[in-house]
């Protein structure tokens, strides 16, 4: 959690519950901006078709930069799926601590 606390801090955001706080995705994007350095479009609203685009802009931006993900979909996190969460950030923090 400290890789994620540095991360939180320098993109400005507050995370208590990771599950919670990453549903509507935009502190998702917040953490993938900080790590690659690379603006990702966001949607305001609080609809749940805000949230899904929120997420998959930050999946792709996972992919275009050939981070492979396994049955991880947009759905997944909005809804708060704490595996699949945990299996993400997993991935990122392997991903941005290699580099």
């Amino acid at each position: 959690m400290v890789f994620i606390s540095f991360i939180v801090v320098q993109a400005k955001r507050q995370v208590k519950d990771l599950f919670e706080d990453l549903k509507d995705g935009t502190n998702l994007i917040a953490l993938l901006e900080v790590l690659g350095q690379e603006k990702i479009q966001r949607e305001k609203g609080p609809l749940r078709i805000h949230k899904l685009q929120n997420v998959e802009n930050a999946l792709a931006f996972l992919r275009r930069r050939k981070i492979k993900m396994v049955n991880i979909r947009n759905e997944e996190i909005v809804d708060g799926n704490p595996k699949l969460i945990l299996g993400l950030i997993w991935t990122i923090i392997l991903h941005f601590q290699v580099r």
